[in-house]
């Protein structure tokens, strides 16, 4: 008997995991996504990988751009996540009111990120109604700083 979605919702949620915002920029598009499917792939060369729905906005101009930025975000960040979490906002808003830096590859980059890779699109690989997207990190920027944490569907704290 396949599993049910919520069942295998409510199963996922207790995977505890940081919080990161993918950021790009594109000719036509400009915003950010918040993920929690977010892994280190390879050292050598350095690869990281995050899971996309296929029906995501930024599928097209991530393949457009053939770059993206992985911002692992701070306690400090909550808002920040909801915000480009929320299917009610305009990600291009939300990201140019951040007023973000931009990195070597042309991808947004905001500030106050415990961590910030700017990467190339290595590869998109179907799975399922989500895309395995995998980059080629080109620098990487790191911070002090606590986590966001994000466990059974609220943000949590390190104790």
């Amino acid at each position: 008997m396949p599993v049910q979605p919520d069942s295998f919702k409510s199963a996922l949620s207790l995977w505890a995991s940081g919080v990161s915002v993918i950021c790009y920029k594109s000719q036509s598009k400009s915003g950010g996504i918040t993920v929690s499917s977010f892994s280190s792939v390879s050292l050598d060369p350095p690869l990281i990988l995050f899971c996309l729905a296929k029906s995501s906005q930024a599928k097209e101009a991530i393949e457009a751009s053939k770059a993206f930025s992985v911002n692992i975000l701070s306690n400090e960040q909550k808002q920040i996540s909801a915000d480009f979490a929320s299917g009610s906002l305009d990600k291009e808003e939300v990201l140019n009111k951040l007023n973000p830096k931009t990195a070597a590859t042309g991808s947004p980059i905001l500030s106050g990120s415990l961590a910030s890779l700017d990467c190339r699109l290595e590869n998109m690989i179907d799975a399922g109604d989500h895309l395995i997207v995998i980059g080629h990190v080109e620098e990487a920027i790191a911070m002090e700083g606590q986590p966001l944490l994000y466990f059974n569907r609220n943000y949590r704290n390190l104790v």
